[in-house]
C-alpha cells in the first residue's frame, strides 16, 4: 500500500527545510567571520613578552621586567623569589675558612666603605651604568680568614641561582660587594640586600639577593654556564653594545670593562 502526502504538509515542510538550511548557512558564514577575527586580533595585535610586563610591583615576589623605571636598568633574574626582609636576613659565609660567620647587614656596612660607577653588561647587548657602594672582598677575609686551600667562592641567592668566581677576580680592585645603588640602599629589585659587581664580566657572574659565600676548593659551573651557551670565566668579550641610557646606540667595545665614555658607531 502506497502512503499518500498531503500536498499541503509537504509544501510546508520544503518551507521549514529551506529555512533550516539558511539558518545553517547563516551560523558557518558568522563562524568563519569570527574566526578570521580572533586570528586577525592574535596575529595583527602587538603583544608584549612576560619580561615587558610588570608582574611584580605591589607584590611580594620581584622578578624580570623592563617596565617603569627599569627601562633604563633592565631586571632580571633566574625565577622569581620572594622579596627579602633585612630582619630576616644574614650573609653565611661558609665553606674552607678559619671562622665561617653570619653577618648581619649592619654588620656589613660598618665595614671600610667604598663606591666605584660602573657598567653592568648583559649578554643580552644591552648595559647600565649606576654608581655602586659597598665593600671589597678583602675586608670580609680579614675576619674569616679563607684556607689556603680555597681558590673560589660560590654564592648562593635567593632565586636559587648559583655562581662561582675565582679569588683572583673577586679580588680585584673593581670587584666590589654592594649593598647600595645610587646614594640609596639596593631595591628588591637590584638584589637587595647584597650583591656582586665585577665590571669585567657579564652579568650572570655578578649575583644578586646573595644568601651565603662559600669558600671552595676549585671554581665551579654557576647555573647558566651548566644549562646555557655562557663560559664559566663570563669575560666581557671584544664586540657592540647599546647602552640603555644612552637610546641604546650602538658603540665597539673591546672586552673586559666597559669604560663609560661613548664611542657610538
Amino acid at each position: 500500500m502506497k502512503t499518500r502526502f498531503d500536498p499541503q504538509e509537504t509544501k510546508a515542510l520544503k518551507k521549514l527545510g529551506g529555512k533550516g538550511l539558511s539558518s545553517r548557512r547563516s551560523f558557518l558564514v558568522n563562524a568563519v567571520f569570527k574566526c578570521m577575527g580572533l586570528l586577525t586580533a592574535l596575529f595583527l595585535t602587538p603583544r608584549r613578552s612576560s619580561a615587558q610586563t610588570d608582574f611584580f610591583t605591589g607584590t611580594e615576589f620581584v622578578g624580570k621586567t623592563r617596565q617603569g623605571e627599569f627601562d633604563k636598568f633592565y631586571i632580571n633574574f633566574f625565577k622569581p623569589m620572594r622579596r627579602i626582609r633585612a630582619e630576616n636576613w644574614s650573609l653565611k659565609v661558609s665553606g674552607l675558612c678559619e671562622q665561617p660567620t653570619q653577618f648581619t647587614l649592619q654588620q656589613l656596612r660598618n665595614l671600610p666603605a667604598e663606591s666605584q660607577v660602573s657598567r653592568l653588561k648583559c649578554v643580552e647587548c644591552w648595559s647600565a651604568k649606576a654608581e655602586w657602594s659597598g665593600f671589597r672582598l678583602p675586608e670580609l677575609e680579614k675576619l674569616v680568614r679563607p684556607l689556603p686551600s680555597a681558590k673560589a667562592v660560590v654564592f648562593h641567592c635567593g632565586d636559587t641561582y648559583l655562581e662561582s668566581l675565582d679569588l683572583a677576580s673577586l679580588r680585584d680592585s673593581r670587584s666590589l660587594l654592594a649593598y647600595a645603588m645610587n646614594g640609596e640602599k639596593l631595591s628588591d629589585e637590584h638584589g637587595f640586600p647584597l650583591r656582586l659587581i665585577v665590571p669585567a664580566k657579564y652579568g650572570y657572574k655578578n649575583p644578586k639577593a646573595i644568601l651565603e659565600m662559600e669558600y671552595v676548593a676549585e671554581t665551579q659551573y654557576g647555573t647558566w654556564s651548566k644549562i646555557g651557551p655562557y663560559s664559566n670565566d663570563g669575560t666581557i668579550l671584544p664586540g657592540y653594545d647599546h647602552p640603555l641610557d644612552q637610546n641604546k646606540i650602538r658603540r665597539k667595545i673591546h672586552g673586559g670593562e666597559i669604560p663609560d665614555g661613548p664611542s657610538p658607531l
